[in-house]
């Protein structure tokens, strides 16, 4: 069988050569299948895994929301919406409660080998969102698994004081 181009950087990221692993593309890339797949291969390997996904709503071919899923328990909640009510961050309206989920289930990565946090983007660089908790997680030295637009690299890199990364690009 062939080996996934995630499979060595994900492998150093076990061994803790890097501390990080960023899953990259644009918007329909895969990154959130990509995360799901590497955390089923993670834990079939007896590997702990926590932290969130957060696969789209669609509406045809329209992107209508999120929702964002507990990798250990497969508990779902919906993050944001493109209609109200919620808190309005560019084109979405973020649920309260659904930012609050996504953080208890990113701070119970705490006690995992590795945490996946599905996606780091504008919001938690602006502060809000995920970023407490993921912040909390670098702190601790949790090894990170994160999905992440291609502009925004440099600035998640920079927000987490993350030197050694390994990159995978995926596409559409």
């Amino acid at each position: 069988m062939r080996e996934r181009a995630w499979e060595k950087p994900v492998g150093e990221l076990l061994s803790r050569e890097v501390s990080a692993v960023f899953l990259v593309g644009p918007i329909g890339a895969g990154k959130t299948r990509t995360a799901m797949e590497i955390a089923s291969w993670l834990k079939g390997r007896g590997v702990e895994v926590g932290g969130v996904v957060s696969p789209r709503v669609m509406h045809g071919k329209e992107t209508v929301g999120y929702r964002v899923r507990d990798i250990r328990n497969g508990k779902e909640h919906p993050l944001c919406s493109t209609v109200p009510p919620g808190i309005r961050f560019r084109r979405f309206y973020f649920s309260p409660e659904g930012i609050e989920f996504a953080r208890r289930a990113i701070l119970g990565a705490l006690s995992a080998e590795v945490a996946i946090v599905d996606e780091v983007g504008p919001l938690e660089l602006s502060g809000g969102g995920f970023a407490p908790a993921v912040a909390r997680l670098r702190e601790e030295g949790i090894p990170l698994i994160l999905t992440i637009r291609p502009h925004l690299v440099g600035e998640v890199a920079s927000w987490l004081s993350l030197k050694g990364f390994r990159r995978i690009d995926l596409f559409p």
